[in-house]
């Protein structure tokens, strides 16, 4: 992750999964967050746990998307969007990361459930959700 500090944020996937088990409810949540610098990348998603945020170096959202498919026979897609243009993001696209920070608690741990990106002043929280990946503006509170 510190490898992309200091580069600017070119553009920004969210890779979600769709169940459409129930065509009148289809659910969605964000799998996998897709971060396009200048000089590389970077993959957030949840642990096989769902407990922790990891780093997918290699992911390749065409492979997963295909094996999802095959797997629950077409009721599991993912989509992939570009957000850069969100609200969310906009801030940010543009913009050098200069810094990724993990959340400390007060007995001097570090947790793994969270994590702090500032772009140049402008900073998100990724955390987990009960489905998937939440990201939000961050505030000091």
């Amino acid at each position: 992750m510190k490898q992309a500090e200091g580069h600017k944020l070119g553009c920004v996937l969210y890779h979600e999964w769709v169940n459409k088990t129930n065509p009148g409810e289809t659910l969605e949540f964000l799998d996998k967050l897709e971060l396009l610098f200048d000089d590389g990348r970077l993959v957030f998603g949840t642990s096989e746990n769902g407990e922790a945020i990891c780093l997918y170096p290699a992911y390749d959202a065409e492979s997963a998307r295909l094996r999802l498919l095959h797997e629950f026979g077409g009721k599991i897609d993912i989509r992939s969007d570009d957000m850069s243009s969100n609200a969310l993001w906009e801030i940010a696209t543009g913009r050098r990361l200069e810094s990724v920070e993990i959340a400390r608690e007060k007995n001097g741990t570090y947790r793994n459930d969270c994590l702090m990106l500032d772009f140049e002043g402008e900073r998100l929280e990724i955390r987990l959700g009960m489905d998937g990946l939440i990201v939000e503006p961050f505030e000091d509170v």
